[in-house]
C-alpha cells in the first residue's frame, strides 16, 4: 500500500513547479538519482503533513519506532491488582523480553551483521557487550548489584527493570541511526526497517515497565513514562545522525555499534532476565514466555525480512 501510494505521489504530485516524474526522467548518474530521492522525499513529506525538510521523513519514522515502545509499556495498565495473578505475568513478560531479545539479537549478528563485518568482527564486538555487563555486576556493586537469593524480591524487581530501560536506551540509539541511513537512502527500506523495529520494540517497552510496577516503586504512570523515555532514544539517534555524523556515520559502522549493543541485550536476558522469571517460581509461565517470545520475534523478523 505505501508502495502504490508514493508511486501515486510521485507520478502525479507536482513540486515547485516540477513534476516529480519529469524530475526522474531526467536524472542521469548518481547524482540524479540522489536528486531524485530527494524530490520523492519532499514530497511524500508534504503529503504526510510533516514538512518539506529533507530530514522529515527520517525523524518520524524513528519517533514512529521510538513511540512503540511506550504502547508496549502502556499494556501494564490492564494489570489486575492480584499479586499472585501479577507473579505469573511478570514471569511471562521477563521471559517473553528475554527471549525476543536473544532471538534478534542472535539473528541480527549471526544472520545479518555478520554478513557484513565478518563473523570475527561480529564475535569481537558481541563479547566486548557482553563482557561490559559481566565487569559491571563484579565490580560496580553501586551501578548493578548482582541478583541474591535474600534480596527483597521489590528490590530486585526494581532493578531489573532499570537495567532494562538502560539496555534498550542504548540498543535504540543505533537502531534510529540505522532508520535514518535507510530513509535517506530509499523510503520504501525505511518504511520496511521502521516497522520491524516498531514490532520487537513493543514487548521491550512491557519488559521495562512490568518490573517497575511490580517492584511497588513506581506507579503504572511514572512506569510508561519510563517506557516512553527509552523509545525517544531513536529520534534522537536519528537526529543526531542527520546533523553531526550524516558524512561520517556508515551503515557499517553502525552494525558495529549494534553487534556490542547485541551482547549487552543478551547478557542482560541470560543474567538478568531469565534469572529474575525463574525466581518467580511461575515455570509454566515462564516456559510460555520463553516460547512466545521467540516465536513472535522470529515471525515478524522472517515476514518482514
Amino acid at each position: 500500500a505505501f508502495g502504490w501510494v508514493q508511486s501515486k505521489i510521485v507520478g502525479e504530485q507536482c513540486h515547485g513547479g516540477v513534476c516529480a516524474a519529469s524530475v526522474a526522467s531526467m536524472s542521469h548518474g548518481e547524482n540524479g538519482s540522489a536528486m531524485t530521492r530527494s524530490m520523492e522525499q519532499a514530497i511524500l513529506s508534504e503529503k504526510l503533513g510533516i514538512g518539506t525538510h529533507e530530514f522529515a521523513l527520517p525523524l518520524f519514522y524513528s519517533l514512529l519506532a521510538g513511540l512503540s515502545t511506550g504502547l508496549g509499556g502502556m499494556m501494564v495498565l490492564f494489570l489486575r491488582n492480584d499479586s499472585r495473578a501479577n507473579d505469573g505475568v511478570t514471569a511471562l513478560t521477563l521471559a517473553a523480553a528475554a527471549a525476543a531479545m536473544l532471538t534478534v539479537s542472535a539473528v541480527d549478528l549471526f544472520y545479518h551483521i555478520s554478513r557484513d563485518i565478518g563473523l570475527d568482527h561480529t564475535l569481537m564486538c558481541c563479547m566486548s557487550g557482553f563482557g561490559v555487563v559481566l565487569l559491571v555486576k563484579t565490580y560496580g556493586p553501586n551501578l548493578l548489584p548482582a541478583s541474591k537469593d535474600g534480596e527483597a524480591a521489590d528490590g530486585r524487581l526494581l532493578r531489573v527493570g532499570l537495567i532494562t530501560a538502560v539496555t534498550l536506551t542504548a540498543h535504540n540509539f543505533p537502531e534510529g541511526m540505522a532508520v535514518a541511513i535507510s530513509t535517506m537512502g530509499s523510503a520504501q527500506l525505511g518504511l520496511k526497517l521502521t516497522l520491524a523495529i516498531a514490532l520487537h520494540n513493543i514487548p521491550e517497552g512491557l519488559a521495562i515497565a512490568c518490573p517497575l510496577i511490580m517492584s511497588r516503586r513506581h506507579s503504572r504512570l511514572s512506569a510508561v513514562l519510563i517506557a516512553f523515555a527509552s523509545g525517544l532514544s531513536e529520534p534522537v539517534g536519528a537526529l543526531v545522525t542527520l546533523l553531526v555524523f550524516r558524512n561520517v556515520v556508515t551503515q557499517e559502522r553502525v552494525d558495529y555499534a549494534l553487534a556490542c549493543v547485541g551482547g549487552i541485550m543478551m547478557a542482560v536476558a541470560v543474567l538478568e532476565l531469565l534469572p529474575e522469571a525463574h525466581r518467580l517460581n511461575r515455570p509454566g509461565m515462564t516456559l510460555c514466555g520463553c516460547v512466545l517470545g521467540s516465536a513472535v520475534m522470529g515471525a515478524s523478523l522472517f515476514v518482514l525480512g
